[in-house]
């Protein structure tokens, strides 16, 4: 007998965006040196393309690098035990924010710990996708850093798929609220990753040190595991490399940072869709007014400040104003961590 068995068609993924990006500009704000162990070669860090496809219920990421992605032949940078690497990812975090609707100022505007970047002024995201060698703990950092709330909107992909230069993440299209479109928004990071924890609760609290999830550091020197051509100060990007819209110049963007304010570097989001959003509105608006609770600074740590006084009617997530000897808002803040006797936002 002859048995014929038909098999139903599996449809391919379809690709809605796709971006380049310069070759050889893996350099942060143009002094950047790569690590000085022989595990990492030209190209490690530089991001070369960027597409985004529609697949069924998900969403793939697809980040194309200037090297191979490889295991390293050895996994611990200290005296420290072997690490588990296991998501086919080892030397790079590649994160990718996502902003679905132009239109609306909703949504986050902290970057994954450790990072040291921020976005353009209005410019929020709605979800991240993380690709980084341990998913578990840097997304155990992120909550605790940003708290559940934003945190539950970022997704540290697992399974990874590699093939040579490209990384591949799929992620549910019920994060971004439904399938990718055309007009999405997306800004591209990426930045070595550090293998080992460095940092813990009480210590960021105490401001002695800065939440980092597994970002490699950035030193005036290069170090073995480390980066080298860092300027003066504590607030230059640790993202060596990232998508940018035609014209803009990288060099520029992530030396947009401030030593002296403590201002982060600010990164624009790229789209097909190149109209610019709506501005805000210019109708006059009445002078702000100080309300709520008035709390004083107890420490600064990059983007992070600790706050003391009366916390009994805060919330995570809520939003606050900085405001001048005039009364005019100077700053906005998001509360990420409510503490006793005080908040970090």
């Amino acid at each position: 007998m002859l048995l014929l068995c038909a098999t139903a068609a599996t449809a391919s993924p379809v690709e809605i965006a796709s971006f380049d990006d310069a070759a050889g500009d893996a350099t942060g704000p143009g002094s950047y040196v790569p690590p000085g162990d022989g595990e990492f070669t030209e190209g490690d860090f530089d991001l070369r393309r960027f597409a985004v496809y529609s697949d069924g219920d998900a969403v793939l990421f697809e980040v194309t690098l200037g090297a191979p992605i490889r295991r390293p032949s050895i996994t611990q940078r200290t005296n420290a035990s072997e690490i588990q690497l296991w998501n086919g990812i080892y030397l790079q975090n590649i994160d990718i924010y996502v902003d679905t609707d132009r239109a609306s100022a909703a949504g986050y505007t902290a970057c994954i710990p450790g990072r040291r970047v921020a976005f353009e002024p209005g410019r929020t995201w709605k979800a991240a996708v993380v690709l980084t060698p341990q998913p578990g703990p840097a997304r155990a950092i992120t909550e605790d850093t940003l708290g559940k709330v934003a945190a539950a909107h970022v997704y540290f992909a697992e399974g990874l798929r590699v093939s040579g230069r490209t990384v591949t993440a799929k992620v549910p299209a019920a994060l971004f609220g439904g399938p990718p479109r055309r007009d999405w928004a997306y800004s591209v990071h990426v930045s070595g990753a550090q293998w080992e924890r460095s940092f813990t609760v009480t210590d960021r609290l105490r401001g002695t040190r800065e939440a980092n999830a597994y970002t490699m550091a950035v030193l005036p020197m290069p170090e073995e595991w480390a980066f080298g051509g860092a300027p003066e100060g504590n607030v230059h990007p640790r993202v060596v490399d990232v998508l940018l819209p035609p014209g803009a110049d990288q060099k520029a963007v992530l030396g947009s940072f401030d030593v002296s304010s403590g201002a982060l570097a600010r990164v624009p989001f790229v789209s097909l869709d190149t109209t610019p959003p709506l501005p805000p509105s210019t109708a006059a608006t009445p002078k702000p007014v100080a309300s709520g609770p008035e709390l004083s600074v107890a420490y600064v740590a990059g983007n992070l400040i600790s706050l003391s006084g009366p916390a009994a009617d805060i919330k995570q997530m809520q939003f606050g104003r900085v405001l001048g000897k005039d009364g005019a808002t100077v700053a906005r803040v998001v509360v990420v961590q409510v503490v006793e006797g005080g908040v970090v936002v």
